[in-house]
């Protein structure tokens, strides 16, 4: 087996920058497979409205002003790093959103789409014949139909719920996007024992003869790659002696099957502040955690020779 160089990175939550420079991991890292492990698209849809000769837009709880059309473009270019989309109307349709929630949901969901339109079209045109595998599947928090955007690509491909072979065939990937229960009651969720069931259903389509990535969203429980903040009913983090209190919240489901199976490689997002290595068994786990809102991108950078990792870092840029 030639030697193979996999990047890996999850939760980009809709932030531009970070898909561009997702996008560059295989020139600047030397990868060969880039594999995006769910929640790619944002959540906020903000309204810049025109106003008086101007544009007016609250950003981070700051209003902000746009006097001219260069102006406009850096705020919106501000609002896409932080994975917030953009939306430009005047007041009448502003007040439309404000008051019919169904109207505002059809109209994120139409930017939502356009923007990953766009990050499609500039991976086919930055990836195009370079040989880069790209797999980008969703996550818990990415809408139903964003499938049929990635689909679209001449590049990148939607690997989820179904074995695909990677690196020129020499590795297979079962990947899953679905996460157990959370407190946002996010699109893709369901019980634990389902996320068993999603992932097993999987475990057929694998030869047993190549070493297996298993790219599954939400860590295992109780791996260290699953601890976040403990919640109030309200969702208020939980704070003791002045600190916040952390919990494990990944899936037994995943630490099962991974203690089963014991594939080379459980590749895991989802839990942004737990970034960070595990051994599942024989298995190496790892979580790059995300800073999406800061613009910066953590992955994790893995090379693979001859069925063994021969190498792993935890890299940002």
């Amino acid at each position: 087996m030639a030697q193979t160089t996999i990047y890996y990175a999850a939760d980009i939550h809709g932030s531009e920058r970070c898909w561009r420079k997702f996008l560059n991991a295989a020139k600047f890292y030397g990868a060969d497979v880039l594999i995006l492990g769910g929640d790619v698209t944002g959540k906020v849809l903000v309204p810049i409205v025109r106003r008086g000769g101007a544009w007016v837009g609250r950003i981070l709880g700051e209003v902000r002003r746009a006097e001219t059309q260069e102006e406009l473009e850096r705020l919106k270019d501000v609002l896409r790093t932080n994975g917030m989309y953009p939306y430009v109307c005047d007041e009448d349709e502003y007040e439309r959103l404000e008051r019919d929630h169904t109207y505002m949901r059809s109209v994120f969901s139409q930017q939502m789409r356009a923007h990953l339109a766009r990050w499609i079209e500039l991976a086919d045109e930055r990836l195009r014949g370079s040989g880069v595998e790209v797999y980008v599947m969703p996550g818990n928090d990415d809408e139903f139909g964003v499938e049929d955007v990635i689909a679209s690509s001449e590049v990148v491909v939607n690997p989820e719920g179904r074995v695909v072979e990677i690196a020129g065939g020499q590795l297979e990937m079962i990947s899953l996007g679905w996460a157990n229960p959370t407190p946002w009651h996010s699109p893709r969720e369901c019980t634990d024992e389902e996320l068993g069931e999603k992932i097993r259903a999987m475990l057929p389509g694998l030869s047993g003869s190549k070493p297996a990535l298993f790219n599954l969203h939400v860590p295992p429980r109780g791996s260290g790659l699953d601890w976040a903040p403990l919640l109030t009913e309200d969702l208020r983090p939980v704070q003791a002696g002045g600190e916040i209190q952390m919990v494990p919240v990944g899936s037994d489901a995943v630490a099962e099957v991974l203690r089963e199976h014991q594939p080379l490689l459980g590749l895991h997002g989802h839990i942004h502040e737990s970034r960070g290595s595990a051994r599942i068994g024989a298995t190496l786990s790892l979580n790059p955690g995300s800073r999406y809102g800061e613009g910066v991108l953590d992955g994790a950078l893995v090379t693979v020779r001859k069925g063994k990792v021969t190498s792993y870092q935890l890299v940002s840029g």
